[in-house]
Order: C-alpha cells, then structure tokens, then sequence
C-alpha cells in the first residue's frame, strides 16, 4: 500500500497495488492547511471514499502547509507525521473495510487513534490543538472514535423526560432523565425510589405502555434538551430507543407483560423478562420453562463473538461474589462449544436447546434462587439490549443479597456503556443507591392521589447505606418491634440469607431494607 497525495484536477492513477487517493483541500482551519478527503483503492481498482482527514507534522506553522511538506507518493508518514480524522463518518467508513487493510491505512497516516503512542509527543503542538482537535475532544478521541473502530455503537447522550397525566387514582407526575457521556459516576442507569404503594411500579408499567401501547398508554415520553426544556410537545420519535427491555420477578405485580416483539421492521423491539407468560399473563411459567429460556438465550450469546464477549465480561463482574464466583460459570461455555463441535462430527445441522440444557441443568441445579435469577436476567439481557436500548427494572433487591446487588448494578452499567443504551430501575434498596449519583434518582412520595417527585437531599453515589437508610428512605431506626427483632438476629452473627431463612422469607421490603442496612453496617465496622 502507498499514499497520493494529488490536487483536485490531477488524474487518479491507474494501479495494480492499493493505495490511499488524499485529495488536498486547501480549507483555512485557523490559519492551518492540514485537511484532505480520502479515498481508498483496491488492487482491482474499485474505489472507497473514507471522509476527510487532518494531517500535521511537528513544529508546523500557519506558514507552511501540510501539502507542501508531503512527496506526491509516499508508503506511509513519517514520524513527524500525525493525523486526525475530521469527524466519526471518517471512522465508520473506514471501519467497513477489512481490519489488515484499515490497520495499514490507519497505520500509515499515523492516526492517532489507531496509534494513541503518538499522542504525549504532541500534544503541545499548536497545529494538534488549533487545527486536528478544533471542534473534537480528546474525549471523544478516545471513546467515540476509538469505540467505532472496535465495532461498538458510538454513545450518545439522551435527554428525555415521561410524563404521566392526572388521573382519579394517581397525580400528574413529570420525571426527567439525562445521561451524558464521559461522566463519572456514569449516568446511564437511575433510579424511581419510594415507599411501597408509592407508585413506582405503576411508573415503570406506564412507560412499557407508553412505548409498546402509545394509544392507550396513560403516560407519554418526550424528548427534552440538555437542560430539560421541551422540544417537541408531542411523544418522542418511534425511533428514539430501538428496543425496550422490562425486568420483574414479582409474583404479585397485576400489570401483564405485553406480548414481545423482536422484529426491528415492525418498530421498536420489546422483550419481557420475568415470571409471567406474555401469552397468558395470568400463569406464572413454570422452572423448566424458564431454564428452556434461559437456555436458548446462552446458545444464542455463544454463538454471536461480541454477545459471548459481553457475557463473559458480566459474569466476571458478577464473580466479585464469592458465591457465585465459586460456581465456576464459564464452564457454561465449554460445554456449549464441545457440545456444538460432536454435532458438527455426526453432522447434524444444530444443536438443540434440550441436549444443551440436559448437561447443565445439574450446575443450574446447585443455584440459589438469587443467583439463578441474576444468571437468567443477564443472560437475557445480553441477549437482547442492542444499540439504544431501555431497560426497565422493578426492585431487584427483592432477589438479590446487597453484594451480588451491588456487582449486578455494575455489570448493567458496563453492559449499556457498550451497548449506548439507559436503564430505569425501581428500588427501595439503599445499596442500590450507592452506585447511583442523586442526579440520577428521584424520590416518589405519594399522599392520597397526590404523587410528588424530587431528587434526594444528599449525594447518594458512596454513600453509607446508613445515611441513605435514614436520608433518603426516612426510615427511623430504632430498636423495637420487628426492628428489635432482625437487629437481634445480626448480632448473632448471621448472614442475610440465614436470616431470611431464620423467617422463612417472611420479612416485608421495608424490613429487608433495614435488614440490608444493619448487615452492611456490621460488616464494615468488623472489617475496620
């Protein structure tokens, strides 16, 4: 591969190798000539335009321009030599071509980054700073551009607000979300707090029914600016988010999941995961079915690279349980893999989701029920959350003990921080909150029909679950009835799970969130 370098009215050779055409384009960028358009040109001469790109050298002035500085035909840059693509249509382009030959062109432009070494030698340049990053941040030099070239969706930010109108039973209620990219802590995933019968659940059920059902929903989403202010005074664009995704394992929640809608023709894809069967929203689906599900969503994950890599990133995240990093879960792979290649030698067409299923139910077999359930939802999730995805969630916590909690909300974030897409959970979990910044979370309280909405009065993201207890949830802490009771039973040195298991499960949410709170408390001041 060689590099052109020719002015508009020059002739394009003719070539038996490929090369890269730069098009000089003698635009003043503050005083500095670094763009040109490039297009590259297979061996058989088929030609593919890549978008414009900024070349600068070292030392470089406004006196000279980079296009007198370059031979007419050079193999690659020299050293003195970097470049920038102008915008992320540069990056798409030139991601579509193979990768041995996007790493030669980027290579050879010295494109910082493809080659982000380059960057500590020059970022004192002026003609780096006034010319190649004019209108572009490092930033999202190293996210967006980087993400592009690595095949993942460029992140954006969403501005966003749902609006449900007053009715006889529930208040008018307006939240407003906003993630931005590049912040920290990252704001992809916020929070519905409130008390039980607050309306959280009715929140999160009106928001599936604002996008699956919009004629009949009673709630509507509309697309706000960065500073929450309306843009349009109708629903947002049917194709604001390309899917949406509702996580409930509640037995006792009477809104029936809509049916799922994978197909991306018919508009927005909708998929439920959870207890109920869509088909008939007043059985509960039984274990085996849910492992037959689950199972067929493992199968499609291992067969998809960027899907297995995803899973084996959450499930890493997920071993910060000891728990459930003494499960081993890999091996869920490696049995799908060899199961997949004796199919291949008997040449059989596929793998059916039974004999998969048959060799690992005795590992599903030694799962709790909580692991089971945070195992089946990111599996599903993985499955399913696409580019621009929402995902609603009703109380997890309810599942999960506050470790596992804690690494499930991290592997979430990274699972939508590569996917570009926003979750919503509804939770009365302090532990939760934790990992959540307050900009990210609103406060239900509700009196009669009146529902109110506010952000909480402390920051919530590394709080101590006490303050948040206290703070955000107002719940007194003292040392009678049930309270008395649990408090007993921590000082006894017990676990979460031996004490859920000491009531027989018999403990309301409320009681769960002390309970959450007193075992952290007590094992950190046993750690100090």
């Amino acid at each position: 591969m060689y590099f052109f370098i020719h002015q508009r009215k020059d002739r394009i050779p003719d070539s038996d190798s490929e090369f890269v055409a730069l098009e000089v384009d003698k635009w003043n960028d503050y005083s500095f000539v670094t763009q040109f358009f490039a297009v590259y040109y297979s061996a058989d001469g088929e030609s593919f335009p890549l978008g414009r790109t900024k070349i600068g050298f070292k030392g470089q002035t406004t006196l000279v321009n980079t296009y007198q500085k370059l031979d007419a035909v050079v193999p690659a840059l020299s050293k003195k030599y970097f470049s920038l693509g102008s915008d992320d249509d540069f990056y798409k382009n030139v991601a579509t071509l193979p990768e041995a030959i996007r790493n030669k062109i980027l290579k050879g432009l010295r494109d910082i980054v493809a080659c982000p070494e380059i960057v500590p030698t020059i970022e004192d340049e002026e003609v780096f700073n006034k010319s190649l990053l004019r209108d572009i941040s490092m930033s999202i030099v190293r996210g967006q551009y980087s993400r592009i070239l690595d095949g993942l969706p460029a992140l954006t930010d969403f501005h966003f607000r749902f609006v449900r109108d007053e009715d006889e039973d529930f208040g008018e209620v307006e939240l407003s979300f906003r993630v931005e990219i590049d912040k920290r802590p990252s704001t992809n995933i916020h929070a519905i707090i409130g008390r039980n019968g607050a309306g959280k659940t009715s929140i999160l059920n009106g928001m599936i029914e604002a996008i699956t059902n919009p004629s009949e929903a009673k709630g509507r989403f509309e697309e706000t600016d960065k500073w929450g202010r309306d843009v349009y005074v109708e629903p947002m664009s049917t194709d604001y988010f390309t899917g949406l995704v509702s996580v409930s394992f509640s037995s006792f929640d009477s809104f029936p999941p809509p049916s799922e809608q994978p197909d991306p023709a018919k508009g927005t894809q909708y998929f439920y995961i959870g207890l109920k069967d869509p088909a008939n929203p007043e059985q509960q689906r039984s274990i085996k079915e849910l492992r037959k599900e689950f199972a067929l969503a493992l199968g499609d994950n291992f067969c998809d690279e960027n899907k297995t890599r995803r899973w084996r990133d959450a499930i890493k995240t997920l071993s910060s349980d000891d728990n459930f990093a003494a499960m081993n879960l890999v091996q869920l792979e490696d049995i799908f893999n060899k199961l997949m290649e004796r199919e291949e030698k008997k040449g059989e067409d596929g793998l059916a989701v039974v004999k998969y299923l048959k060799r690992i139910t005795p590992i599903l077999n030694t799962m709790s029920s909580g692991h089971a359930i945070v195992l089946h939802t990111i599996t599903r999730l993985v499955r399913t959350v696409n580019e621009k995805t929402l995902v609603l969630i009703d109380e997890p916590e309810s599942h999960l003990h506050p470790p596992l909690l804690s690494a499930f909300v991290r592997a979430l974030a990274d699972l939508l921080h590569d996917r570009n897409g926003v979750a919503i959970i509804a939770t009365h979990s302090p532990v939760l909150l934790q990992e959540i910044p307050k900009r990210c979370v609103w406060k239900i309280t509700r009196a009669g029909s009146s529902v109110r909405a506010t952000r909480p009065n402390i920051e919530t993201f590394g709080e101590n679950v006490g303050i948040l207890t206290s703070d955000v949830f107002s719940l007194e802490v003292e040392r009678s009835g049930f309270h008395a009771m649990l408090a007993n039973s921590v000082e006894a040195g017990k676990t979460y799970e031996q004490i859920l298991a000491e009531y027989q499960g018999q403990i309301g949410i409320e009681g769960r969130s002390i309970l959450t709170h007193l075992v952290a408390t007590r094992d950190a001041e046993n750690e100090l």
